[in-house]
């Protein structure tokens, strides 16, 4: 067995021994007391394939809220990415590498009462691969008025990446980026949600890709972004439930617009019908269309001095995703004897994924579950 595949396995038995572990710890929790304890355990394993990019994503997430209303939320992932690369392998042509993205997460919540619920959050995000590391910290306010008919929102965080090059050991630099967000959410009706945002972010330092280079002719040079990029984004969403049928419609746009003159619109539909209280069956559909950054070109001429760039996210492109759910509740289980998981639903999504950049078409999908309890 290769060295990434041992790896692979062993992240999988953790993952699974971790599960196992977090199943038995919070039947017990709740247990203990007489399950004033609520929270939920989640598994999740994601799969992404396109021309030259393979990504395995096992995940594991526990939440929990205590009897005194804190909640903590716990999460681990790790990605395993196999792609087409010459730079990182030393190889003269294109050969398989594979690389792993370790993430872990956790977030604390309280609820506070002002004569109106307001909830504050405070979170860390920590992510290492052998060229990478990040660590995000994050907080948020959440006001609840008018019987929580309405919720206003304002957060922000911070993320201090390090950058170094497998293909140089000389090579560190750094990007830090400030984001700061906002929305309203608005029950409409007794069937209707309508929810609007903004998010600002401000990135500096090394933006581009120590493994990239540009041509400038026929000679190839190191991918030269500028080391300032302020972006925002706008969202809104529209939730309707039609009783008659059980079926659910979110209606999502998101505009965005960015310091390198790149704009982008990005609609989303969702429909889910229950067809039994026990299953749910969906199906989305997710368009993005953007324009290219002011220093993208498809080729640069010899001695060309400005920003150059061979990423194919900064040429003008489009993407179309789409695919169907299926969430079904495990109901058969209350059937064998144990009832705390007949509380839990197995979910299976597969979505194609068609896009007009150089990375091409792919596929995406996901298979896991959910047990709250």
């Amino acid at each position: 067995m290769r060295r990434g595949e041992r790896q692979l396995t062993r992240a999988l038995a953790w993952l699974g021994c971790a599960l196992l572990l977090g199943l038995w710890a919070v039947k017990a929790a709740a247990d203990e007391v007489t399950g004033t304890w609520t929270g939920a355990v989640e598994a999740h394993g994601n799969y992404f394939l396109e021309r030259s990019t393979r990504v395995i994503m096992p995940e594991f997430k526990l939440e929990l809220e205590s009897p005194a209303g804190v909640d903590v939320d716990v999460e681990y992932l790790v990605d395993v990415i196999s792609s087409a690369s010459i730079a990182q392998t030393g190889s003269d042509e294109d050969d398989v590498f594979t690389e792993y993205r370790h993430q872990a997460g956790a977030h604390l919540g309280y609820e506070l009462d002002i004569g109106e619920p307001l909830e504050l959050t405070a979170g860390f995000i920590f992510s290492s691969e052998d060229d990478y590391t990040s660590r995000i910290y994050l907080v948020n306010a959440a006001l609840a008025l008018w019987d929580r008919n309405t919720t206003i929102s304002a957060g922000g965080s911070f993320t201090d990446d390090t950058v170094l090059s497998n293909a140089d050991p000389l090579f560190e630099d750094g990007r830090r980026v400030v984001t700061l967000n906002g929305s309203i959410e608005q029950v409409m009706g007794p069937t209707f949600l309508l929810t609007l945002g903004y998010s600002v972010s401000v990135l500096e330092g090394f933006l581009a890709n120590p493994y990239r280079r540009a041509l400038k002719g026929p000679l190839p040079f190191p991918e030269d972004h500028p080391r300032e990029r302020t972006r925002h984004a706008a969202y809104g969403k529209l939730a309707w439930f039609i009783p008659p049928s059980n079926t659910a419609v979110h209606l999502t746009h998101r505009v965005y617009v960015d310091t390198w003159k790149i704009g982008a619109l990005n609609p989303e539909l969702r429909v889910v019908q229950e067809l039994h209280e026990n299953f749910l069956l969906g199906a989305h559909y997710r368009f993005y269309i953007q324009n290219s950054a002011f220093f993208y070109q498809e080729a640069y001429p010899a001695g060309f001095d400005g920003y150059v760039t061979n990423d194919p996210k900064m040429a003008e492109h489009e993407t179309h995703l789409f695919g169907p759910r299926i969430d079904w509740r495990l109901a058969f289980f209350e059937d064998a004897g144990m009832p705390w998981l007949a509380r839990g639903w197995a979910v299976l999504t597969f979505d194609r994924y068609l896009s007009s950049n150089v990375f091409g078409d792919g596929y995406v999908a996901t298979v896991g579950g959910r047990l709250p309890f």
